[in-house]
């Protein structure tokens, strides 16, 4: 009997980070003990605050029922306070779509509002569900190169007029997983215009809203004016909260984009577990000493990591966004032969520029989600296996 896998799948990039896994896995059957930081799980835990509410709710019989479609009105209300607290956005509860994490959203939406033969504009690098999520749906990505030079941000002026009139969705995602690259205001107001002039929906990931330092605090892309008319934005609970494996997030925006999203949500799922959304509005209700605490922590994690690398001769800035450092490999390495390099001789191991798309080659992405004195080692074990960056 010969089964076919549908032709999709064959369409989805190499999966690096399969490739990846197997090496550890093998360098861990040796017997070594490594330092991961490929995958950027936040090393934070939940506020007890929210574990408590976990708990509790876990008591309740309702809560091991099948959720609404409608989402609980008491996380709904919680979002909408939250987006006008932190971002001073207005998000009615009509225009709030609850997810079980951010990336299910993602590429559910693209599901919702790509066609086969499609097009949408993706800067690049950037996180794979962006790329990947349209393939699924039989779209064709057209790639908008960034660069560091310009912030790795895309350069909207310079898109062609013809490929931006025939795509469906512009992405964006500020601060940005892998680069950690940050937008100012303007940059989003540019966006917005951009949207509109080309009829484009706007997708704006913002996954680490919260996660910023030395008060360079993101702004919302629904915070331009008019915005509304073009844009949804997905948050996540993941990173904030250190919350990864609780599977929370959701999305907010235009009440077309939003309601859309929930069609394809009710034909696929019932929504996250009823016990960790009423654990989410705790969360969302979370007062400001626990972020400054969870800010301070990864940036000092940021100070230890870029520090290290200068030592070794690596010249970065320090990012003001994000627990990544996207850092350049050494000359005579690709991206995935520095990886495996690492892994080899200082058994540290990162994540390949290649697995956030091609323009990604010539970096590595380092996670800092480990604690302090492992982030040192790491720099340490570098050190001692004659590891530096020779430009």
């Amino acid at each position: 009997m010969k089964i076919e896998e549908a032709k999709r799948l064959s369409k989805l990039p190499t999966y690096v980070f399969a490739v990846l896994d197997k090496l550890k896995a093998e360098e861990r059957a040796k017997g070594k003990e490594l330092i991961d930081l490929t995958i950027g799980s936040p090393s934070h835990l939940p506020p007890k605050e929210v574990i408590d509410a976990h708990i509790q709710a876990l008591s309740d019989p309702a809560s091991h029922k099948y959720s609404s479609f409608e989402g609980d009105p008491a996380f709904t209300e919680a979002v909408c306070q939250w987006c006008k607290r932190q971002y001073g956005i207005h998000v009615h509860k009509d225009e709030v779509v609850t997810l079980v994490g951010s990336k299910e959203g993602l590429a559910h939406f693209y599901l919702a509002y790509l066609d086969p033969g499609d097009t949408l504009l993706v800067p690049l690098p950037m996180y794979p569900s962006h790329f990947r999520g349209p393939v699924l749906a039989g779209a064709e990505p057209v790639i908008l190169p960034t660069v560091e030079k310009n912030g790795f941000l895309p350069e909207l002026d310079i898109v062609d007029k013809s490929i931006a009139d025939k795509a469906k969705i512009i992405s964006l995602s500020y601060p940005t997983n892998p680069t950690a690259a940050t937008a100012p205001p303007e940059f989003f107001e540019k966006a917005v215009h951009f949207a509109k002039k080309h009829n484009l929906i706007l997708v704006h990931d913002f996954a680490y809203a919260e996660l910023y330092f030395e008060g360079k605090k993101p702004v919302s892309c629904l915070s331009v004016p008019g915005a509304k008319d073009v844009c949804i934005e997905f948050h996540s609970l993941s990173k904030t909260f250190g919350m990864a494996g609780w599977r929370l997030g959701f999305a907010v925006g235009n009440k077309q984009l939003v309601n859309a999203l929930k069609t394809i949500k009710t034909n696929l799922d019932y929504g996250p577990f009823a016990a960790t959304v009423k654990a989410g509005v705790t969360a969302l209700k979370m007062k400001n000493g626990y972020f400054e605490n969870m800010r301070k922590a990864y940036q000092k994690k940021r100070d230890i990591a870029v520090d290290g690398l200068t030592s070794l001769g690596w010249k970065l800035k320090k990012p003001l966004a994000t627990f990544y450092l996207w850092v350049p490999v050494p000359s005579g390495f690709n991206a995935m032969t520095f990886v495996e390099h690492l892994i080899h001789k200082a058994d540290v191991a990162v994540s390949p520029g290649i697995g956030f798309g091609d323009l990604g080659e010539g970096y590595v992405r380092i996670a800092l989600v480990d604690s302090d004195e492992r982030i040192r080692d790491a720099i340490a074990r570098m050190k001692k296996a004659g590891i530096r960056y020779n430009g």
